[in-house]
């Protein structure tokens, strides 16, 4: 059973711990569990409920009004609220507790409804990367299980791996050659994937060597197949990687390469030196801005 402290409904709401203890205190709402020696906890259906009257009450929903609602009616006022940021934000509500209940038909089916109105660069920028950054939360505060992590972030690279099929280009070797890659210890490749995908798109040659990738074998093979460029993603490697030492390795070998370095690593880590052959986008837009002046 997941179970989230005070601070991790605060963090996934944006509800204040504060106004938490107010809203439980005086209207008897989102009242957390206690273990058997009183420390208190929230568990999964906790979560979904606060995430539900959080929404409500960020669009202007008074909690002393939520608080005389029933589940049935909290809910039809979830799905009919007509307004865009809502709907989006509940959404991405949904995708949360379809992973909290490992449900994949439902997660799947939110997904590629999404897909079939927006496309899936709208539903890879906008929804995927937000519905992301929110489980990433969980993630890197050990509330969610690894298994729960996987079955969703899976049916996402399913996605992007079919549209990339779906292009469907005919290899034109004219074109710039890359080769795509995650660091030693690197094993989300949502953003890698969708990276291939922009490539792919600009009429790129890739050269996909996926996850989990050591330097030596970056080497091998760029003997082989001699890529125009290099490009690795790093987001959250392994607690003992050293993104420095692994961009001098990179960097020294491949010093006649230029090498493309992006991810959100880039934010949360100081790069100390500074290493001529690589070019860092800091943004998803930058490295698409990149790929189109190639």
């Amino acid at each position: 059973m997941n179970r989230f402290s005070i601070r991790d409904i605060e963090n996934l709401t944006g509800i204040k711990a504060h106004t938490l203890r107010i809203w439980e205190q005086r209207h008897g709402i989102i009242v957390p569990k206690r273990t058997d020696t009183n420390i208190r906890y929230y568990d999964g259906d906790d979560l979904k409920q606060a995430l539900r009257i959080a929404l409500l009450n960020q669009h202007g929903y008074k909690i002393s009004r939520i608080q005389k609602m029933n589940e049935e009616e909290i809910n039809t006022l979830l799905r009919e609220t007509a307004d865009t940021g809502f709907q989006f934000e509940y959404l991405l509500n949904n995708m949360i507790e379809a992973t909290i209940d490992m449900d994949t038909r439902k997660f799947e089916s939110l997904v590629d409804k999404y897909i079939r109105k927006f496309g899936l660069e709208q539903a890879v920028e906008q929804l995927f990367f937000a519905f992301l950054e929110k489980i990433g939360v969980m993630w890197m505060t050990n509330r969610l299980f690894p298994a729960q992590e996987h079955l969703v972030s899976n049916i996402i690279i399913r996605k992007i791996l079919l549209a990339i099929e779906k292009q469907a280009a005919k290899p034109d070797f004219t074109q710039s050659t890359f080769l795509l890659f995650l660091p030693e210890g690197e094993i989300h490749e949502i953003g890698l994937l969708y990276i291939q995908y922009q490539l792919q798109k600009h009429d790129k040659h890739t050269i996909y060597l996926g996850a989990n990738t050591p330097v030596d074998q970056v080497a091998l093979v760029c003997k082989a197949v001699e890529p125009d460029y290099l490009y690795t993603h790093v987001t959250s490697a392994s607690s003992d990687f050293d993104i420095n030492s692994f961009l001098s390795r990179l960097s020294e070998v491949h010093n006649h390469k230029t090498i493309f370095v992006s991810g959100s690593m880039l934010q949360k880590t100081q790069i100390t030196t500074s290493f001529p052959n690589v070019i860092f986008l800091s943004s998803l837009e930058e490295a698409k801005i990149a790929i189109y002046n190639l």
